[in-house]
């Protein structure tokens, strides 16, 4: 094997292990979630969510002296992708569920995730979609829809809860097109920090006009209430920022079809959530599809 191509095999192992580590912890925010919701409105758990993840990483690029933007179209790019990456996704996650919309049929829509940023790549960032990337898309969202299959019905959910689904979805799709657009050259920690405070006053604000703002302080909620801010806001979505800026915006979001898979065993070895024969083909078949539109070719990263 030549240097070259001995380099470029780590550097794929490298993206495979960082991809893989991240669907992990992403996933993880259903479960959690589903631990400390029932003691907090969901923008309240948000906007302190937020605020603590803003503070504990604002503090790491000060440690570490990181750069920060300093020209005001650099901040203002910052904020819009934030905003929607933060505040818009998150928020129409956890109110669509709080409102009564299933979490199968969460994944369902959200699943159009990596459809709509395929179609959006071109015009916007110059990607080419391969034909063997379109298969392997409509392969991923056919396997989220079987493994949510026993768990997806809109029956008698309000209307707001879908439509607070299709914002989130909405937000998540700009959101990562402009991060990738925009964003590409600051540094992921302060950056990030930055995100995180404006998305904390949004939800704050909104969170002081529409709820009542009370927590039940419980274990349950405390754990959720660290884990998210550690490992989601501060860690994974600081990953997904440096693999969005390793490659392609259609690869990274391919990963979202492994979520409801990866979040369907944890609730099966958590919660004891059924997860049966159709869940586990579907499983399957996301891979099959992830793996489609994730194929390496030489001297390519992502």
């Amino acid at each position: 094997m030549s240097t070259g191509a001995a380099r470029d095999t780590h550097k794929n192992l490298i993206i495979i292990s960082a991809s893989l580590l991240f669907v992990f912890l992403w996933s993880s925010g259903h479960i959690t979630s589903k631990l400390g919701l029932p003691y907090i409105e969901p923008l309240t758990f948000l906007s302190i969510r937020f605020f603590l993840s803003a503070l504990l990483l604002g503090l790491i690029a000060l440690v570490m002296r990181a750069p920060w933007p300093s020209r005001p179209n650099q901040i203002l790019h910052i904020i819009v992708a934030g905003s929607l990456m933060h505040a818009g996704y998150l928020s129409g996650v956890f109110i669509s569920i709080d409102l009564g919309l299933n979490a199968g049929a969460l994944a369902v829509i959200t699943g159009i995730q990596p459809i709509l940023t395929a179609v959006s790549v071109g015009p916007l960032l110059g990607e080419n979609v391969t034909k063997r990337q379109w298969i392997g898309l409509l392969l991923g969202f056919l396997g989220v829809m079987f493994v949510m299959w026993e768990k997806t019905t809109i029956e008698g959910t309000p209307i707001a809860a879908l439509v607070s689904a299709c914002l989130c979805l909405a937000a998540i799709t700009a959101g990562t097109i402009y991060q990738k657009r925009f964003c590409e050259n600051h540094d992921i920690r302060s950056m990030n920090a930055i995100q995180l405070f404006v998305s904390a006053l949004l939800c704050g604000s909104f969170a002081l006009m529409l709820e009542n703002t009370q927590i039940e302080w419980s274990n349950r909620m405390i754990f959720a209430m660290g884990w998210q801010v550690i490992i989601l806001s501060a860690a994974a979505y600081s990953l997904f920022y440096w693999l969005l800026r390793k490659g392609e915006a259609l690869r990274v979001t391919s990963l979202f079809y492994l979520m409801p898979p990866t979040t369907a065993i944890m609730g099966y070895v958590i919660f004891d959530e059924t997860f049966g024969l159709i869940g586990i083909c579907g499983l399957f078949v996301a891979m099959l599809g992830f793996s489609a539109i994730f194929h390496f070719r030489s001297s390519q990263n992502i």
